[in-house]
């Protein structure tokens, strides 16, 4: 981003000091770097990929970290981590891994703290195809009962991005009240697989969902040269602005899918990650300009500000949105 006048930094870290911010989708690892990211940009509630399993490691971590940190199933825990100064952690998945036949696995699930739920990642499964898949459909008759369910739990449903865009569409005929994509950029600015249609955003904004804007370089900016450079943080603010013009400001998240303790080292699985979508080696796999974690998630709102977008309408972009969905969908 162009080099900020002095002024309107020290207005714009006043401003977000006194947000609700609320990142979408997170991919990361628990761990003390995320944790301290995380407080670093003055997040407040971070839709966190867990692992959901009685043996899970990551709810030794939760109760070790209990005092700066809490896992939230419900807006009124969301908000008391708030006021005690903690973060608020929402267990989700980025796809449904269930065999057919055991639907009632979700019930369970749902019991150890599931609020938000993908379909599929990236090549089909049970539950309908990916967007990566050759040929795109539907849901199949288990997907259908999996989407209703997830409903009937009070579990956000979350289509497009991994998920195609078939898949999604069917997904939203079989629901009712809000969907969301929890991060996907706009393929009008950035034609990749991975990215969504501007009719799926329209879609999603008609039933009052949000959708949620990543920072993962690729699917902002073509940077496959070797040693690949960071895109700007001004492009990720260009994508952000562009859903906004299309469906309006209430329908747009960050969801920055950082991957934040998973990246490594080394070439990728090119049946899952190919090469038009995704860089080939994990070294690659980088973020926009200061937000390779999100200490640097303040710039967005400085970036809003420089845009000349209002409080109200940075509000919503940076938190709101999430949580007047979460609460329709969950109740208190």
């Amino acid at each position: 981003m162009e080099s900020l006048d002095s002024g309107l930094w020290r207005e714009a870290r006043s401003l977000h000091e006194q947000l609700f911010v609320v990142n979408g989708l997170d991919a990361s690892g628990l761990s003390e770097q995320v944790l301290r990211t995380l407080q670093a940009g003055g997040v407040h509630a971070n839709m966190t990929t867990l692992r959901l399993e009685v043996g899970s490691a990551e709810h030794r971590f939760l109760h070790e970290c209990r005092d700066r940190a809490l896992k939230a199933t419900s807006i009124a825990q969301i908000e008391a981590a708030r006021r005690q100064g903690k973060l608020a952690l929402i267990p989700c998945w980025q796809s449904v891994e269930l065999g057919r036949g055991r639907l009632d696995e979700l019930y369970g699930f749902q019991a150890l703290g599931l609020r938000s739920s993908g379909l599929v990642y990236n090549l089909g499964n049970a539950v309908g195809s990916g967007c990566l898949d050759p040929q795109m459909g539907p849901l199949s008759h288990f997907g259908v009962e999996v989407v209703r369910t997830l409903q009937a739990l009070r579990v956000v449903v979350d289509v497009g991005g991994h998920t195609s865009e078939a898949t999604g569409f069917d997904a939203i005929e079989q629901t009712r009240g809000p969907v969301v994509c929890s991060h996907a950029n706009p393929r009008a600015l950035r034609d990749v697989r991975r990215n969504i249609t501007d009719e799926l955003i329209r879609a999603i904004a008609r039933r009052g969902g949000v959708v949620g804007i990543p920072a993962f370089n690729f699917f902002l900016a073509d940077q496959r040269s070797p040693g690949p450079k960071s895109a700007p943080l001004d492009e990720y603010l260009r994508h952000i602005d562009y859903v906004v013009r299309l469906v309006g400001d209430e329908h747009v998240g960050i969801g920055l899918d950082q991957i934040i303790g998973r990246r490594g080292v080394g070439a990728v699985d090119p049946a899952f990650f190919p090469a038009d979508v995704y860089p080939q080696h994990k070294q690659d796999w980088i973020y926009v300009e200061h937000l390779d974690d999100f200490s640097g998630v303040p710039l967005i709102t400085a970036g809003l500000m420089r845009l000349g977008y209002a409080r109200e309408r940075i509000e919503r972009i940076m938190g709101l949105n999430w949580l007047r969905v979460w609460r329709e969908v969950w109740g208190e």
